[in-house]
């Protein structure tokens, strides 16, 4: 097992390993390698790197649980993440409804007032020609 250098827990599995060839031959001739790892701990969270002992060697099958159980961790935050944006996606729509509705309305506001001037507008020239008429005014109106 393997301590971890910011709060001293026992680490037991290695997420990740890897051999490293030895510089030094064995006494029989053979190549040794060293097995380094990269180690996880539960309680701090902090990854660091060790030489992996041959007890945490034999250990690598319970990696394969602590993978899957990472892997089951990351899928929950995937699925928080999502569930959060599919509400955001949500809030998003009905804003985007609600606008489309205030754009509506202020575009009856629009045409209610144009129409409201464009009534003015005619009722002030129909003013105009009889006022013209009523006060003998020939001249032509420069246009």
């Amino acid at each position: 097992m393997v301590t971890c250098p910011k709060c001293e827990t026992e680490v037991v599995t290695p997420v990740k390993t890897w051999s490293i060839p030895s510089r030094k031959p064995a006494k029989g001739g053979e190549e040794r390698k060293a097995v380094m790892g990269i180690f996880e701990c539960p309680n701090c969270k902090a990854k660091f790197r060790s030489a992996v002992t041959a007890e945490t060697r034999a250990e690598e099958t319970v990696s394969v649980k602590n993978m899957v159980e990472r892997i089951k961790d990351i899928k929950g935050e995937f699925m928080q993440t999502l569930k959060n944006l599919r509400g955001k996606v949500k809030t998003l729509e009905t804003e985007r409804a609600n606008l489309m509705i205030e754009i509506e309305k202020l575009k009856k506001m629009a045409e209610s007032k144009v129409s409201a001037l464009e009534g003015e507008v005619s009722m002030l020239r129909e003013e105009v020609n009889s006022l013209r008429e009523l006060l003998g005014y020939t001249e032509e109106s420069e246009d």
